[in-house]
């Protein structure tokens, strides 16, 4: 809002002969604020509230109600959050009950290197929301390299050979939530 109050100050500093300068200036900038927020709010014209609802059915122990984060965080690094909550699920089993790699090092995505996690290989971080943000930003980094689906992915990501199908599996029960 305050933006826009800027835009109508500036607008009225102009004279008559600016008005239309000012127009196609107004318009560049509600079209950018338009686009930002749908990118930061609606996948496939689902809005992050509804993906959220959709994510907290299936998470459960320590990603409960994590819906909502997963959902934003995911959008703001355009990366599908039904594709992110299908990895999270497979490779923490917060479907029911987090495995302990989450429980006691908030590692949602099975991720190795340091801070080591109880002198083992996988990494450790400090809040569940880091850990959730490191697994997003590690699959935008695919997303950014066009691989989008769970089989272009699983190659990379996974030594499993049935993990894409059972990404893909929750992928189908979340949409369907």
């Amino acid at each position: 809002m305050m933006k826009l109050f800027l835009i109508f100050s500036i607008f009225n500093i102009f004279n008559n002969n600016n008005y239309k300068y000012m127009d196609n200036y107004i318009n560049i900038i509600v079209d950018h604020f338009e686009s930002e927020y749908l990118r930061h709010n609606y996948y496939k014209d689902e809005s992050a509230k509804e993906i959220a609802k959709k994510l907290n059915k299936q998470l459960n122990s320590t990603l409960k109600d994590k819906g909502m984060f997963i959902a934003k965080y995911s959008l703001s690094k355009n990366v599908d959050p039904y594709l992110v909550t299908a990895v999270i699920l497979q490779e923490t089993g917060c479907k029911w009950t987090c495995s302990s790699l989450v429980r006691k090092c908030n590692n949602v995505g099975g991720n190795k290197g340091k801070p080591s996690c109880n002198s083992g290989s996988y990494r450790k971080f400090d809040t569940i929301e880091e850990g959730i943000k490191f697994a997003i930003n590690v699959l935008s980094k695919y997303y950014n390299n066009g691989k989008t689906t769970p089989e272009q992915i699983g190659p990379k990501y996974a030594s499993d050979p049935k993990w894409a199908s059972r990404v893909n599996n929750y992928i189908k029960k979340l949409k369907n939530s």
